[in-house]
């Protein structure tokens, strides 16, 4: 049986950004040989999000490039939409298929997507996290104070949950051998549990638990902020405490 790819890709208003994308990703796939999902998860968007996809769809009939769209009614947050993506890609997918999570703004480039697809099917890895902390990794149009910030949640997840291999903790742009995190949730029903942008972390906090038998690895990233269209909907101060809490709830409990 042929591995698969599935892209889970959460988006909240993100129609300024998503034709680009999917573009890049039919760019990028026309000529691969292998079966390829993209679950977009719409998390309530109130702007004109699904109009694009539709008529994307409409207008391009990729073989093996298969679109899906998962409606929220209302916003419910990143860690509900990625929820909404990984329990639909665990229905349809293999133990040995790919499982990516990145961003709908264009921050996140598809090449290195890819390079994780193919160390996840090496399969001498089960996790894969493109990391703002490995040697080569690009970053550009983030501001500082997001890059101190970030830099100082690294620290603190790596002091309390030190994770072999693993330095990047909050990046959200990873790729998964998807049975293994299926076994992960089927044991842990309360996989899912965080709303908010502490999702991503919570999930690799979840996984850590069966660290003897999970291999990590993370590759650089090349993070485009740049390529970005609209505001960031990430609140900084909120995010902050999110993280706070959720490292003191992880260690306790």
């Amino acid at each position: 049986m042929k591995k698969k790819i599935f892209y889970i890709l959460p988006s909240y208003n993100e129609a300024l950004n998503l034709e680009s994308l999917l573009n890049k990703f039919k760019k990028f796939y026309k000529n691969k040989n292998v079966y390829t999902l993209i679950v977009i998860v719409d998390d309530g968007s109130t702007d004109n999000s699904l109009d694009i996809i539709k008529k994307f769809i409409k207008k391009n009939n990729i073989k093996k490039l298969i679109i899906k769209t998962i409606k929220h009614k209302k916003n419910l947050g990143l860690g509900k939409a990625l929820q909404t993506g990984f329990e639909y890609c665990f229905s349809k997918g293999n133990h040995d298929d790919a499982l990516i999570t990145m961003d709908t703004d264009n921050s996140h480039t598809i090449n290195v997507s890819y390079k994780m697809v193919e160390k996840i099917f090496s399969n001498k890895n089960d996790i894969i996290i493109a990391s703002r902390y490995q040697f080569a990794s690009k970053t550009k149009g983030l501001n500082e104070l997001r890059k101190i910030l970030s830099v100082g949640a690294a620290m603190l997840y790596k002091i309390f949950f030190p994770i072999k291999n693993v330095k990047d903790y909050t990046s959200g742009f990873r790729a998964f051998k998807l049975g293994v995190v299926r076994n992960a949730w089927k044991i842990n029903v309360k996989f899912f549990s965080e709303t908010g942008f502490s999702a991503s972390a919570d999930i690799i906090l979840k996984l850590y638990k069966y660290k003897s038998e999970i291999r990590f690895s993370e590759i650089p990233i090349d993070l485009r902020y740049d390529l970005k269209k609209g505001d960031s909907k990430m609140k900084i101060f909120k995010t902050i405490y999110l993280n706070l809490a959720l490292i003191i709830k992880r260690k306790l409990f």
